[in-house]
């Protein structure tokens, strides 16, 4: 029995033994296959490892030569750019020293562009050649340089302006009227200046388009109808401070009620003054007949005076002297009526036309006051004032002092000639007394 379990214990472990050496021949084989299929895979990696260093390394050849190249080539543009550089550099100059006259003659274009246009504006060509101004506009509006036809334009431009300012045409325009009627009507354009209808000279409003009248009208006559024709070479400026000008009824409605109350004490002495002197020239030609007659006339102070002469020449010589020379006196009382009356209103026009100049002062100060002093307008009423009393009073005084002295002249020259015939009176009296 252990024969037999050690029999197949040792048969079990010779097959084991067996079967053992089989997988190691096996495994053997098998590695020896999987060494082989690596050195193969190995061999190919390697062939391919050195196929790609190859292409590589040409690559790199071709990137090396690419670069030189390209080294080769930006040096040459390098150079180029040097080059083109001073090139440019050199023509900027040129062309800054080519361009210097244009910039004046650009400068002198738009400037003189600018003043055409604000001159055709004002004047009557703004309604008849409006294309005038907007070529005019255009040369002062541009924004670089001037091309030829634009500065062979404008010397046609302003030629055309020339030929206009000799000329004297007749256009249609819508005209308004002072009461604010408008209509189409024929005027006369007297150059670049003025446009003037029958009813007179006529403002231009390009904005609306349309000619108006002016208010107030200078004297002046249709072309054709005159060889003298008033423009206003100024396009219009004159006839508008034409209108600013007050009228003399304007400006003495600037004294206020000072300036009336001197008008007043003017137009008194005046009458005062007008009446006296047609008493005293009266009164001089009735002593210049009453001269040429031996019988006493009582329409004339000589007259009158030898009446009392003849009178009183019973009496003595005394008292014949003082009645001659009561007469005398009552005589002069009478010229000279009215000539005090003259005197003071000549002295108080004055000193009236100082209070209108203060009272002006005062209201212009308030002015300044309230409002401040910035807008001249709004201190015009006091100056006015101001000013056109202290005139008024200098003017109401001047003709009142100067009808003062002629008056009394006068009664001193008629004084002179009472005192004189009284004396030769008084003489003829004594001396026939001498002879009784």
């Amino acid at each position: 029995m252990m024969r037999r379990l050690t029999h197949s214990a040792m048969t079990g472990m010779m097959l084991m033994i067996a079967a053992g050496a089989m997988a190691d021949t096996d495994l053997a084989a098998r590695s020896a296959e999987v060494r082989a299929e690596e050195a193969q895979h190995n061999q190919q990696r390697e062939a391919r490892h050195q196929a790609s260093a190859a292409e590589v390394t040409a690559e790199l050849r071709a990137q090396q030569a690419a670069l030189d190249a390209l080294k080769r080539e930006v040096a040459s543009l390098s150079d180029s750019f040097s080059g083109n550089e001073r090139a440019l550099s050199d023509k900027e100059t040129e062309l800054t020293l080519a361009t210097g006259a244009l910039g004046e003659v650009y400068g002198v274009v738009r400037q003189v562009g600018g003043e055409l246009a604000a001159e055709l504006e004002r004047g009557p060509l703004s309604l008849t050649a409006p294309e005038r101004i907007e070529q005019a506009q255009a040369m002062a509006r541009a924004d670089r340089l001037p091309e030829l036809a634009q500065l062979q334009a404008l010397p046609a431009l302003m030629l055309a302006d020339i030929d206009e300012s000799a000329a004297i045409t007749q256009v249609t325009l819508p005209l308004a009227q002072t009461d604010g009627k408008m209509a189409d009507a024929t005027l006369w354009r007297v150059g670049p200046f003025n446009l003037i209808a029958e009813q007179g000279f006529a403002q231009v409003d390009s904005g609306r388009g349309l000619a108006t009248l002016y208010p107030r009208q200078p004297d002046f006559s249709l072309p054709g109808q005159s060889d003298t024709l008033v423009i206003d070479p100024a396009m219009g400026e004159l006839l508008d401070q034409y209108q600013q000008t007050p009228t003399l009824t304007q400006r003495l409605a600037h004294g206020g009620l000072v300036g009336q109350v001197i008008l007043a004490l003017l137009a008194v002495g005046g009458v005062i003054a007008l009446v006296r002197a047609v008493v005293l020239l009266r009164s001089q030609l009735a002593i210049s007949k009453q001269l040429k007659q031996t019988s006493a006339n009582g329409n004339n102070p000589l007259g009158r005076i030898l009446g009392v002469y003849h009178a009183q020449k019973h009496h003595n010589l005394e008292t014949l002297e003082l009645k001659l020379l009561e007469a005398i006196v009552n005589e002069q009382q009478g010229l000279e009526k009215g000539l005090s009356m003259l005197k003071l209103l000549a002295a108080i026009a004055p000193m009236l036309g100082l209070l209108g100049t203060v009272t002006g002062m005062i209201e212009t100060f308030q002015v300044i006051t309230q409002y401040g002093n910035g807008d001249p307008k709004v201190m015009a009423g006091g100056i006015s004032m101001a000013l056109v009393t202290t005139v008024l009073g200098l003017v109401a005084a001047m003709p009142l002092l100067l009808a003062h002295n002629l008056l009394s002249t006068r009664v001193a020259v008629i004084r002179s000639l009472l005192e004189k015939e009284s004396i030769a009176l008084v003489a003829a009296h004594a001396d026939g007394e001498s002879k009784a």
